[in-house]
């Protein structure tokens, strides 16, 4: 995947700012608000895979998809700090679905997880094609109130997008490489915070 060659650079990038916790999660730009810009998890082996995700899935798994998970199991891209008049706090502008290796209440704070594919692939629109499998989120034109959903159609493997819990398609892509690209692509202006 040319994605691949995206992170690679953003590890160059923060090769003299970067925390390696022991659970194998890296952090990139590490900040207070957000604790870091970029999150990557640790790779999943094929057995993992077959055993928890492949087996598990009632449709034919994406192999792109595989793909990506024995690179990095899920990511948080391009996290950054919103501010409003009372709060502040970090949210991830592109988020890529993984399988935590860990319980939430047995984590240690330090340890961090990828979302897990399994919940968030239940948390969909009753209309959105049961052979659609959603990967992951992100958001447009910096419109923070917005979620939007990427979908994985398992029998072409076209990748959709759609807002949040609704099912018109706001985006199409051909495959997922392209479709993580653009999006990752869409940020390289983004700044470290926002006031919402």
């Amino acid at each position: 995947m040319v994605f691949f060659n995206y992170i690679e650079t953003l590890k160059e990038f923060y090769k003299n700012d970067v925390i390696i916790r022991n659970n194998g999660t890296i952090l990139l730009g590490i900040d207070k608000i957000p604790k870091c810009h970029h999150m990557l998890f640790k790779p999943l082996t094929d057995e993992i895979i077959t055993s928890f995700l492949v087996s598990e899935y009632k449709g034919k798994f994406p192999k792109e998809y595989i793909d990506f998970l024995r690179y990095s199991n899920g990511a948080n891209l391009y996290t950054v700090k919103l501010k409003t008049e009372k709060f502040e706090f970090a949210h991830s502008m592109f988020v890529v679905f993984g399988l935590p290796r860990t319980k939430p209440f047995d984590r240690p704070s330090d340890m961090e997880e990828p979302f897990d594919l399994r919940v968030e692939d239940l948390g969909r629109n009753k209309k959105i094609p049961m052979t659609w499998l959603k990967c992951g989120t992100y958001i447009k034109n910096y419109d923070f109130k917005i979620q939007n959903d990427i979908f994985i159609d398992t029998e072409t493997n076209n990748i959709y997008s759609c807002i949040k819990n609704q099912n018109k398609i706001i985006d199409t892509w051909d495959n997922l490489d392209s479709c993580f690209c653009d999006i990752f692509n869409s940020f390289l202006d983004s700044k470290p915070e926002y006031h919402i």
